[in-house]
């Protein structure tokens, strides 16, 4: 069961609401997506606040928390908790290495996250997708079937990677929604605040309540 281990001490309701999908668009001029694409490039930094819902879609399962997710150039830092309970758990990466604080407050290493959410979780969840599927950016590489909004936005994708200590292939669909205008240091931006990955096992949908500190 892939979290059981740990996701089993989130004790939440799931996140109830569904992606707002915008239409796509069939036809969306290229000079859209290089601009849109531009603009964002520069991201370096940035925090969210919201909500991310875990499903196992083998075990029929589900599970949720309220998300701080604070990232820079070289460091990344989740915190998942429960407005009674406190925080559950705590990601961090560094160039050095990853750790997991649980909410028994013991502390777990690895090289990565990677391979740390495959270690302590069973969960084979490219990491760098993710933070890269945050702000709307395309895959640098291993991407197909890209959709987008009229405006030049991401839609959604596929990416197909070699994940976990056994580097088997992978594939995941990314649906991007709720493009908001957002105030960060290079001006305003057009960023998703709806995220969902799915993969064959499992799915994870992240709410974002709120954009700041964008660099």
């Amino acid at each position: 069961m892939f979290f059981m281990p740990f996701f089993s001490l989130v004790i939440l309701t799931a996140c109830s609401s569904r992606p707002n999908h915008s239409e796509l668009s069939p036809h969306v001029a290229n000079a859209l997506v290089q601009q849109h694409q531009h603009n964002i490039a520069r991201i370096q930094a940035w925090h969210i606040r919201g909500r991310i819902a875990f499903f196992n879609l083998r075990e029929n399962d589900r599970n949720a928390a309220s998300l701080s997710w604070a990232k820079t150039s070289a460091h990344s830092m989740l915190r998942l908790s429960h407005p009674l309970r406190g925080t559950l758990a705590q990601l961090e990466q560094t160039p050095v290495q990853a750790s997991l604080i649980d909410n028994k407050g013991e502390q777990h290493f690895a090289p990565s996250i990677d391979h740390l959410l495959a270690w302590q979780l069973g969960l084979t969840l490219p990491f760098n997708l993710v933070e890269t599927a945050m702000t709307g950016k395309l895959p640098q590489q291993f991407g197909s079937e890209f959709s987008f909004y009229a405006d030049g936005t991401v839609a959604k994708y596929m990416v197909t990677t070699r994940n976990g200590p056994r580097r088997s292939k992978q594939q995941w669909h990314v649906n991007l929604s709720r493009y908001q205008r957002v105030q960060s240091a290079n001006g305003l931006l057009m960023l998703p605040h709806e995220l969902e990955i799915t993969h064959v096992d499992y799915k994870i949908r992240l709410q974002i309540n709120d954009w700041s500190q964008i660099e």
